[in-house]
């Protein structure tokens, strides 16, 4: 009889113990699968944006890279200036040269424009002087199209070496919201996600060379504009 006793114990303490396993199993898992899912972000702020709400309006800056592009970057400009709004774009070299007049218009319009490389080359894996060709290059034809000096870069892939930066004497400008706009090409999903994180300060990083990404940065604008929010270039956050 306590052979039984002794057995049935056993089975049951099993059963428990199996119970227990899977429910931590389980906590588990739903942890490993919402950490999955969150979107990936290649940097954070590379200076302190001021946070302090300027005339009771919260600031966030809409950034653009990759362009410009002939006819989604054009759009983009109508749609900002019917709502009188500016934002930055980092260009790609090889874009200016192919659509120089985009990039002046840009100007005109009085949005700031960066320098993002002329073949959009990540800048920590080549050698220094063919770094600093790639971003001398980009320079030159801004300046020539738009009359200004350059002075903000955005590296792509959030690197840039601090010898290169101290060379090229450019302020660098990474991003604190990223929908990964290049990957989903869902406008509904990079609204949702800027929407949901966005908060004063910050740069969000879209890019102007998908019509899914200028559809959702205007439904963005529309959106934060009732909520209080007031958009502004990236040298009004960049310190």
């Amino acid at each position: 009889m306590k052979k039984n006793i002794n057995f049935h114990f056993l089975i049951i303490s099993l059963f428990v113990l199996l119970i227990m396993m899977n429910i931590i199993w389980q906590s588990f898992a739903k942890q490993l699968i919402t950490t999955s899912m969150e979107p990936f972000s290649y940097g954070e702020h590379d200076a302190n944006p001021d946070t302090s709400e300027i005339n009771g309006k919260k600031r966030v800056a809409l950034t653009f890279d990759d362009g410009p592009h002939p006819v989604y970057t054009l759009k983009l400009l109508e749609g900002l200036k019917q709502r009188g709004v500016k934002a930055t774009f980092f260009v790609i070299g090889l874009n200016v040269k192919e659509y120089p007049e985009v990039v002046k218009q840009m100007s005109d319009e009085g949005h700031i424009i960066g320098n993002h490389t002329y073949s959009h080359v990540q800048l920590s894996c080549i050698s220094e002087s063919k770094a600093s060709e790639e971003i001398s290059m980009t320079n030159a034809l801004i300046e020539e199209y738009t009359g200004k000096k350059i002075q903000y870069i955005r590296p792509p892939y959030g690197s840039l070496p601090k010898s290169l930066q101290r060379e090229t004497d450019l302020i660098p400008v990474l991003w604190t919201v990223d929908p990964r706009d290049w990957s989903v090409l869902n406008t509904d999903a990079v609204v949702k996600h800027i929407l949901s994180r966005v908060k004063d300060g910050d740069i969000i990083l879209l890019h102007d060379i998908f019509e899914t990404s200028v559809d959702a940065a205007l439904i963005i604008v529309d959106q934060l504009t009732k909520e209080g929010y007031e958009f502004v270039t990236v040298d009004e956050l960049v310190h």
